[in-house]
C-alpha cells in the first residue's frame, strides 16, 4: 500500500437512468480497495461499451440494479498503485487492463480497484487506449464465435455490424480460427473491415443481407429487433445465431419459433467476466493477428457527447476515454 493517494478523485458520475445527460463530472471519494486481493489502478484509458448505455438508460435495471450516484465503465488501462495483501501476480508500477464488475464503482474515474482476478498484465505492444478497447467487446466475440459456436476451419461466418467494437474483434477472431468471413457495413466502413480480414462486405445501405441466402453456418448478431429475425433467413439448417443483444423483447418472444421453424441453434451471447479469454487473446494481439479496432479517443470530461454517439449508433470501432495523459 501506498500513503501517497488522495483522498477523493475526479469522475464521471452517473446520477439516474437516462440520457447522457444523466452524467457529469465530479470529485468523489477513493474508491475502497478490499486488503486481500484486489488491486487500485490509476486509471489512464476507459473503453466505452454499448452495455454501459444500456446500464445508463435502465434497460437493464432488472439484472444489473445501480445504486445512484454511480460510475460506469467496464473495460480499463492503467497502472498498478496498490496491492492488496495476498496479491502475488501483480506489483506496483505494473501496466495492466482488466474487466470491472459493473455493479461496482468503474472505470470513468481516476481511480478503481478491482480484483486481482479479473486483471491482466497488458500486451506489451499496446497503449493505454488501445488496451482499454480490448476486454469487453473482444471477450464477448470470443465467447460467442470460439466457447459457443466452435467455429472450425471451413465455417462460413456473417458477422453483423463488422465496424463496430465487437464486430471488429470477431471479424478478425473468425479469420484466425480459418473460417470465412462475410461482413455487414456501410460502403465508407468496407475497406475497414476488409482489412481486417473480412472475404465480403455486404453494404447493408444497398440492399437486403437476406438475399445472400441460407449459406452460413454461423451469425452474430449485435443488432437485434428486426435484423435480429433476419438473421434466422440466411443461417443454413443446423447453423448457429449468436445474440449479443440482451434484453430485445422481439428476439425473445420468437425465439422458440425461429429455432423451430430454421432447424437451428441460438445462443444470447450475454457479458460476463472471463478474463482467462484475455490470456488467449494476448499472443494473437502481441504477433500482430490480431489488430486493435481502435476508432476515437475522447477526454474524461466529453464522455456524455461520447455516450450520445453511442446512442445514435454507426460507430467505426471502440470508443475509448482518456482519463489522463
Amino acid at each position: 500500500m501506498t500513503d501517497t493517494l488522495p483522498s477523493t478523485m475526479r469522475a464521471a458520475v452517473l446520477n439516474g437512468y437516462g440520457g447522457p445527460e444523466q452524467i457529469a463530472l465530479a470529485n468523489v471519494p477513493m474508491p475502497v480497495m478490499m486488503p486481500h486481493n484486489e488491486v487500485l489502478i490509476a486509471v489512464h484509458a476507459a473503453g466505452l461499451n454499448p452495455f454501459d448505455a444500456k446500464l445508463r438508460r435502465g434497460w437493464l435495471a432488472g439484472l444489473f440494479p445501480l445504486q445512484f450516484p454511480h460510475v460506469l465503465g467496464c473495460d480499463v488501462a492503467g497502472t498498478i498503485v496498490a496491492t492488496g495483501f495476498d496479491v502475488t501476480e501483480f506489483a506496483v508500477g505494473d501496466r495492466v487492463y482488466g474487466l470491472i464488475d459493473c455493479m461496482k464503482p468503474g472505470a470513468y474515474a481516476e481511480y478503481v480497484a478491482a480484483p486481482s482476478y479479473l486483471v491482466r498484465h497488458m500486451p506489451a505492444n499496446l497503449t493505454f487506449e488501445q488496451a482499454a478497447a480490448v476486454p469487453m467487446a473482444a471477450c464477448t466475440a470470443w465467447h460467442g464465435l470460439v466457447n459457443l459456436a466452435r467455429i472450425e476451419p471451413g465455417a462460413r461466418v456473417l458477422i453483423q455490424a463488422g465496424a463496430g467494437g465487437v464486430g471488429s474483434f470477431a471479424i478478425q477472431i473468425a479469420k484466425a480460427r480459418g473460417a470465412h468471413v462475410t461482413t455487414t457495413a456501410s460502403a465508407a466502413a468496407a475497406d475497414h473491415c476488409r482489412r481486417l480480414g473480412a472475404d465480403e462486405v455486404f453494404d447493408y445501405t444497398a440492399g437486403r443481407f437476406i438475399d445472400l441466402g441460407r449459406n452460413f453456418d454461423v451469425v452474430l448478431d449485435v443488432l437485434g429487433g428486426k435484423v435480429g429475425q433476419d438473421c434466422y433467413q440466411v443461417l443454413k439448417p443446423g447453423g448457429t445465431l449468436l445474440v449479443v443483444l440482451r434484453g430485445d423483447e422481439m428476439e425473445m418472444e420468437n425465439r422458440a419459433r425461429n429455432q423451430a421453424q430454421f432447424g437451428v441453434t441460438t445462443h444470447i451471447v450475454a457479458f460476463s467476466a472471463q478474463p482467462e479469454i484475455l490470456d488467449l487473446l494476448r499472443p494473437l494481439i502481441e504477433d500482430g493477428t490480431i489488430e486493435v479496432p481502435l476508432g476515437s479517443v475522447v477526454p474524461l470530461e466529453d464522455v456524455g457527447a461520447a455516450h450520445a454517439a453511442i446512442d445514435a449508433g454507426h460507430a467505426r470501432g471502440k470508443t475509448v476515454l482518456r482519463v489522463r495523459a
